[in-house]
């Protein structure tokens, strides 16, 4: 009788952890998905196609293949340098993290004022800057065309919320598969142009821009909260 006891109780025990595990797991999950797939509409590869396609026009296929790689890599180590040292650069200027967060909100607002807009010319970025002798898979595609403040600002604050390594290990192949998407993009640019078009890029981007101003502006409003308690 003790034994079935003891073995109801250790089943109770481990359907109680299994229960747990996954109710952990779901919220991580979504998050996983929700700061994915922010950073893409930050990086926004096939709404860029159009900047990219009037950089690269002169150029040969083995020179688009060559930049294309090349792009892709550096922006995944942009974004993993930025997540793995940019909290701690902030920490060492005595920064506050919920004022940098507001600021990083105001930085994703504003990219979605341009999407929606179809202003794609910033304050960051200007066709006047471009050497194209010293290649332009670093500046300005990757920086500051793909990789701006607001990406930049994106994984700083993701990594200052997640704290286990898996999670960080996980956010860093989110970031080598968004390289992986970048590259696939700038490959297939002028099938996805015929395909697409201008029109239907516009159309794309207004609405990644739509739902990433959403974001922002309750990412600001929180973070507002947290600076100025007698908001809430």
């Amino acid at each position: 009788m003790r034994k079935w006891q003891s073995r109801d109780r250790q089943g109770l025990v481990s359907l109680s952890v299994r229960q747990l595990t996954l109710g952990d797991a779901r919220p991580m999950t979504e998050e996983f998905i929700k700061t994915f797939v922010i950073l893409l509409t930050i990086i926004d590869p096939i709404g860029n196609l159009p900047t990219y396609m009037a950089l690269t026009e002169k150029y040969s296929v083995e020179e688009h293949k060559s930049i294309a790689v090349k792009t892709s890599f550096t922006v995944f180590c942009f974004l993993t340098v930025s997540f793995l040292v940019g909290k701690y650069a902030i920490l060492f200027f005595g920064i506050q993290m919920s004022a940098f967060k507001l600021i990083g909100g105001i930085f994703l607002l504003y990219v979605a004022f341009t999407m929606i807009t179809n202003s794609k010319t910033s304050f960051f970025f200007s066709g006047e800057e471009i050497d194209h002798k010293g290649g332009i898979s670093l500046m300005p595609l990757t920086f500051p065309l793909l990789v701006g403040p607001a990406a930049i600002s994106s994984v700083i604050i993701q990594s200052d919320e997640l704290t286990a390594w898996y999670a960080k290990v996980i956010s860093m192949l989110e970031f080598a598969f968004i390289g992986f998407l970048i590259w696939l993009t700038l490959r297939l640019a002028k099938k996805i142009m015929d395909i697409l078009g201008k029109t239907g890029i516009k159309f794309l981007t207004q609405v990644m821009g739509l739902l990433l101003g959403s974001l922002a502006i309750g990412f600001i409003a929180d973070e507002l909260k947290v600076l100025f308690p007698g908001l809430s």
